[in-house]
């Protein structure tokens, strides 16, 4: 056991190291949870060498045995964790722009808030905003995750693991530069307003938002208060989400009710976007740069649903993508209402059979233009960025078999070209990119709506 012993003998040299590492990773911001075990090897190897050095420690065979075999498991525990939980790095998007964001906070005061019981309380939500621009010098780039750990714990929390868990997503950079200026190579840039779906947050479809600006959209992700892990205002107050909006264990009838009301909600956001567009618009940060004319809208699961709603009432949307939108909590009337713009619906392989893949072919099946898709070898979380919080989510049967950057490349094409198509012009009417997807991805299935 001369290996230890040797070891204590060089404490001064080996405590150094130990101290100058550990300064290097908390000044640096490489600190991570992941390295917790290598840490407290550190740790213990410094109360050893100062026992050793007051001669208050008898350093036998097996005592040195269990050192060793400890610092080995933890050194495993730590390389392990690495790999579980990898710092990962954020898709590039495809399009020749760079990519700006600004974040804003909205009140409608014409809206009640259904969430809460305080007297008056109108609705309040955050959106995210990504958009072109030309000049990124002098600006910081954005944090993937803006709010950091009231995010990442607050999911933590709903996924039944640790919080401190996701910790190492609150220091992923994004594509994006903070407040940069819009680009002025197009006099306006057509919109797509992105809703998450319940639990989510704006953020999980961070790639959508950059995919969209780069190629000369101004992509917009609302954060559902209540129906967001949670939702951190300028002013502080912070709205985590409220289980009672969704509620388990209760009676069908009861559920009917609160999903249907969510599901409206959540269309109602997208509406209130939609008001506040104009101010958007007369603003100096955006100045007549929206194309109030070309609005899409692009939603997941619940998200996808309340624009199924929006979209029927409001005139100002003209075209709407949903991927696994979740429509049964909506009234049954209004499948066979069908929609009048150019929609597209991408199911998971785990929501493509059952009650609402039904639905969603009669939506199909009673639109002008519409489109029902599959992708094979997928869940229903592959349509957000949970491929960014650890490769154990394919392990356990969270996630689906297709790779989810693969995956995120598949849904980002047909996102841009769907909207290229219904917002820009190009080949409107036509499906000559489903064929081409087709060909490209073994993931891709056409539904039969017949």
């Amino acid at each position: 056991m001369g290996i230890i012993e040797f070891l204590l003998q060089k404490s001064k040299i080996v405590g150094i190291l130990i101290i100058v590492i550990g300064m290097l990773h908390l000044l640096l911001g490489k600190s991570r949870w992941q390295y917790y075990p290598m840490y407290l090897i550190g740790i213990v190897y410094l109360i050893l060498a100062l026992l050793n050095h007051y001669k208050m420690l008898n350093l036998t065979p097996g005592i040195s045995k269990w050192i060793i075999g400890i610092s080995l498991l933890f050194i495993v525990l730590s390389i392990g964790f690495v790999f579980a939980f990898p710092m990962e790095k954020m898709p590039l998007p495809s399009g020749k722009f760079k990519v700006a964001t600004r974040i804003y906070d909205l009140e409608d005061k014409s809206r009640d808030e259904n969430y809460t019981d305080i007297p008056g309380d109108k609705r309040k939500i955050k959106y995210q905003v990504w958009y072109p621009t030309d000049n990124t010098k002098g600006f910081k780039k954005a944090k993937w995750i803006h709010d950091g750990t009231i995010v990442t714990r607050q999911l933590a929390k709903n996924m039944f693991v640790p919080p401190f868990m996701l910790d190492h997503t609150k220091g992923i950079y994004s594509n994006s530069f903070t407040d940069a200026p819009i680009s002025n190579e197009l006099n306006k840039y057509p919109i797509v307003i992105i809703s998450h779906g319940w639990k989510g947050f704006r953020e999980l479809h961070t790639d959508y938002g950059e995919e969209l600006a780069s190629n000369g959209y101004i992509a917009i992700s609302i954060d559902h208060t209540y129906g967001s892990q949670a939702v951190v205002f300028k002013n502080g107050d912070i709205a985590y989400i409220n289980p009672d909006a969704l509620p388990s264990f209760v009676s069908s009838g009861k559920y009917n009710n609160t999903s249907n009301l969510l599901a409206k909600t959540y269309g109602e956001d997208v509406g209130s976007v939609l008001d506040d567009l104009v101010n958007l618009n007369n603003s100096d940060d955006f100045k007549d740069k929206l194309d109030l004319d070309k609005i899409g809208v692009l939603g997941h699961s619940t998200g996808g649903g309340g624009d199924v709603y929006i979209a029927q009432k409001d005139i100002r949307i003209k075209a709407l993508l949903g991927f696994d939108a979740w429509v049964v909590p909506l009234e049954a009337k209004l499948f066979e209402k069908g929609l009048s713009i150019p929609t597209l619906f991408i199911s998971s392989e785990q929501w493509s059979q059952g009650p609402n893949n039904n639905a969603l072919k009669t939506i199909v099946k009673h639109s002008a233009y519409a489109s029902l898709i599959k992708m094979k070898h997928t869940k229903h979380v592959d349509f957000t960025m949970t491929y960014m919080f650890s490769p154990l989510s394919k392990v356990i049967g969270f996630t689906g078999n297709l790779p989810g950057r693969q995956s995120s490349q598949i849904q980002r094409e047909f996102i841009l070209n769907f909207f290229n198509q219904s917002l820009k012009d190009e080949g409107i009417g036509t499906n000559n990119y489903f064929d081409e997807m087709a060909r490209k991805y073994d993931a891709i299935e056409f539904i039969d709506i017949d």
